[in-house]
C-alpha cells in the first residue's frame, strides 16, 4: 500500500503528465524543400573567381491540424545549431480542426548562410494559447537536381549574343508566388555595355518597344530532359511596354517540362516562337533542345524569361495547383557569373576579368545588402572576347552546322546547329585548321577552295587536297557531288565515292557560278543569265535577268540570286524573277531550310525575313 507521503510527492507529477501534453498543439509538419530527410538549400556562386560562395534557404510548411479545434501559428523561430546564425519571422495562419493549411517564406525572409553552410537547422513554431514551441531539428545539405549532372544545363547560347553581351540575374530575389514555390525562380534578361555602362537597352533607344530590349527574340533552350507537361503559344505580345493583357495567361507563352520528379517551367515568351514539334503534351525533350524565342507576354512588364522549378508533387491537399508542387532549386551548369559592378572595370578585356565557374551552382545572390547584379557567360568554357566574324565566304550544311571562311581566310565552324526558326546566332568556336578562298559543305564533308586554288576535301585527319583547281564552288545535297568551276571557267563535278574529278563536265560548259540541287544544275552563263543543264547540255532560261551569283533550294528547286544591283532575287521556275522586298544587298547567299541566308555588304551574314533582313550573330574569339 502506497504512503501517503509518496503519493503527495507523485501528485505534482501525475496533474503535471496531462498539462505537459497541452503545451504544443497536436499537428503534423511538412517541410519543403526536403530530401531524403534533409532540408535543402542552394549553393549560389561566388560573385568573382575566389569569393566565397553563399546558400540559400527557403522553406515552405505545410501544416496538418490534428486538433478538435482550430490553431493558429503566430511566429517561427530558426536558427542553426553550432552557430550564432538565429531568424525570426512572424506569421498568422489559422489552421482549422483537422484541416490543412499553408505558410512560406517571403523573399525578403529567404536566408542567406555563409560558406561552409552549418549542417543542421532547427525550427520553433509558435502557436496561440501554447506556451511552449512545436520544435523540430533537420540535417541541412545542399540540394542536386534530379538529372544526370545534378544540375540544368544554362539556357543560353554565346552564338545567340551580341559582342559585349551577357545574360543577366540575381539569385534569391523572386517574389514567393503561391506557397512559396518561385522563391528559388529567376527573371534574367541580357545586358550590354552602353559606352558608360551596363544596359539591357540597345543604344539609341529608350525602351518604348519590345524590341528595343537586348533580351527580346533571344532564343532560350530546354535546361533538362523531360516531357511537356503544358505549353501555351497564343498569349499577344504586351503593349505598350508596362502593360499586361488581361486575357493572357499568368506565365504567357510558356512551356512546362517535366523528369519524373522536377519540373522546370519557361515563360513569357512570344507566340507563335515555340518550337513546333514539341507543342504536343507528352512530346519528348532533350537538353537543349530549343524551346522559343525570349518576349514579353504574360504577366510581364517588359520582356524577360521567367524560369523556375518544382517537385513533380501530386498531394492536391498539400501543395496548390497553382504552383503544382513545392519549390525547388534551381542549380546550373554551362555557364560562368560575375559581379556587374566588376566586370565593368574589364570591359574590353572582359575574357580576362575574374568570373565565376557555375557547375552545380545557383546565380549568384542579389539578397540584402549587396543587391549584387551578376552578368552570366552561358559556356561551360571560360569567357572569350567576342567579334563580330566578317566572313569572305561561309555554308550551311543540312544538319545546321555553319562553316565560315574568315576575312584573313581561316577556316572557322562551330559545335552550335542553326535551324529554323532557331537562327539569331552561332559561335565560331571550332578550329579545323587551313586557309581557304571558299568553301561548300554537305551534311558531313567540308570542301574548300584552298589558298592555292586547288579543291580540299575535309575528313577527320585533315584537309586532302584533289586534283582539281576551281574559282567556284557548290555541293548538291541529295547526292553528295561536288560541283566546281574551274579556273578556265568550264564546269566540272567529283564523286566523292571514287573520289574522280569528271573533267569538262557537261561538254563545252562555261559560267561564273555554280549551283545544284535534286540533280539539276544550274550555271550563272558568261552572260550574266542563268542557264540549266537539261540532261544532255545547258539551255538559257528565258528570264533576261542578269545575276552575280545563284543558289538553289533542295527542297522546292527554288531559284535565288544576286542581281547585278546587289539585291535578292527569286525565281520559281525561271521565266520571271522578282526582288527580295526590304532592299536586302548582298555579294553572296546561299539557301537553308527555305531560308537565304546572304553574305551582306558589311561581309556579316545576314537571313531573309518577310521584308528586309536581320543579321545573324555569327561570333568568334
Amino acid at each position: 500500500m502506497m504512503k501517503l507521503r509518496t503519493l503527495l510527492l507523485l501528485l505534482p507529477c501525475l496533474l503535471w503528465a496531462p498539462l505537459a501534453l497541452a503545451q504544443t498543439p497536436d499537428v503534423t509538419t511538412y517541410y519543403e524543400p526536403m530530401e531524403g530527410g534533409a532540408i535543402r538549400y542552394l549553393t549560389m556562386a561566388a560573385p568573382t573567381l575566389g569569393g566565397s560562395p553563399s546558400h540559400q534557404v527557403s522553406l515552405a510548411l505545410a501544416l496538418r491540424n490534428n486538433e478538435a479545434t482550430s490553431v493558429t501559428l503566430t511566429s517561427v523561430l530558426i536558427d542553426f545549431p553550432g552557430t550564432t546564425l538565429l531568424t525570426g519571422m512572424s506569421t498568422s495562419v489559422v489552421v482549422p480542426a483537422n484541416a490543412v493549411r499553408n505558410w512560406s517564406f517571403s523573399t525578403a525572409q529567404n536566408i542567406i548562410l555563409p560558406n561552409p553552410a552549418p549542417s543542421t537547422i532547427r525550427i520553433r513554431l509558435f502557436f496561440t494559447g501554447y506556451p511552449t514551441s512545436l520544435m523540430e531539428t533537420f540535417t541541412l545539405a545542399a540540394y542536386q537536381a534530379p538529372t544526370p549532372s545534378g544540375s540544368n544545363h544554362f539556357w543560353g547560347r554565346v552564338g545567340d549574343l551580341r559582342p559585349h553581351e551577357y545574360w543577366q540575374g540575381m539569385g534569391a530575389v523572386h517574389g514567393a508566388s503561391v506557397q512559396g514555390c518561385q522563391l528559388f525562380a529567376h527573371d534574367v534578361g541580357v545586358y550590354g555595355w552602353t559606352g558608360s555602362g551596363w544596359s539591357d537597352l540597345l543604344p539609341g533607344t529608350d525602351g518604348s518597344q519590345n524590341e528595343h530590349y537586348r533580351q527580346w527574340g533571344k532564343p532560350i533552350y530546354s535546361a533538362t530532359a523531360g516531357t511537356v507537361k503544358s505549353f501555351v503559344n497564343t498569349d499577344a505580345t504586351n503593349f505598350p511596354v508596362g502593360s499586361v493583357n488581361p486575357a493572357s495567361h499568368g506565365g504567357g507563352n510558356s512551356f512546362v517540362i517535366d523528369n519524373g520528379t522536377y519540373v522546370v517551367g519557361y515563360a513569357h515568351m512570344q507566340a507563335g516562337s515555340l518550337n513546333p514539334s514539341l507543342t504536343t503534351v507528352g512530346a519528348v525533350v532533350r537538353v537543349g533542345d530549343f524551346l522559343g524565342l525570349l518576349g514579353n507576354s504574360g504577366s510581364s512588364s517588359k520582356p524577360h524569361l521567367h524560369i523556375g522549378a518544382i517537385a513533380s508533387d501530386k498531394s492536391s491537399t498539400l501543395w496548390s495547383p497553382d504552383c503544382g508542387g513545392p519549390l525547388r532549386p534551381l542549380p546550373l551548369d554551362g555557364a560562368y557569373a560575375i559581379d556587374q559592378a566588376v566586370l565593368t572595370s574589364w570591359f574590353g578585356l572582359e575574357h580576362l576579368a575574374p568570373w565565376s565557374p557555375m557547375d552545380g551552382v545557383g546565380i549568384p545572390s542579389g539578397a540584402a545588402p549587396n543587391h549584387i547584379n551578376s552578368l552570366l557567360w552561358p559556356s561551360a568554357s571560360p569567357p572569350a572576347l567576342l567579334s563580330n566574324a566578317v566572313v569572305n565566304d561561309f555554308a550551311l550544311g543540312t544538319n545546321g552546322q555553319l562553316w565560315a571562311v574568315l576575312n584573313n581566310n581561316a577556316v572557322l565552324t562551330t559545335h552550335d546547329r542553326l535551324s529554323i526558326p532557331v537562327d539569331t546566332g552561332v559561335y565560331l568556336d571550332v578550329n579545323p585548321g587551313g586557309a581557304a578562298k571558299a568553301i561548300a559543305v554537305t551534311a558531313s564533308i567540308p570542301y574548300v577552295i584552298g589558298m592555292n586554288d586547288f579543291v580540299y576535301r575535309g575528313t577527320s585527319t585533315g584537309w586532302v587536297q584533289t586534283t582539281q583547281s576551281a574559282k567556284r564552288i557548290t555541293v548538291d545535297e541529295s547526292t553528295g557531288k561536288v560541283w566546281a568551276i574551274g579556273l578556265d571557267d568550264k564546269v566540272y563535278s567529283f564523286n566523292p565515292t571514287t573520289l574522280v574529278w569528271s573533267a569538262n563536265s557537261p561538254t563545252s560548259s562555261t559560267g561564273k557560278d555554280i549551283a545544284v540541287a535534286q540533280g539539276i544544275l544550274y550555271i550563272i552563263g558568261m552572260d550574266d543569265r542563268v542557264w540549266k543543264h537539261n540532261g544532255t547540255y545547258f539551255a538559257q532560261l528565258p528570264a533576261t535577268t542578269t545575276l552575280k551569283r545563284l543558289a538553289v533550294d533542295g527542297t522546292s528547286g527554288k531559284l535565288w540570286g544576286i542581281g547585278a544591283n546587289d539585291g535578292l532575287w527569286s525565281s520559281t521556275g525561271g521565266s520571271t524573277w522578282a526582288e527580295h522586298p526590304g532592299g536586302i544587298r548582298a555579294f553572296d547567299l546561299t539557301v537553308f531550310q527555305g531560308t537565304p541566308y546572304v553574305r551582306g555588304l558589311d561581309n556579316g551574314v545576314w537571313k531573309m525575313e518577310a521584308f528586309g533582313s536581320s543579321r545573324v550573330n555569327v561570333v568568334q574569339p
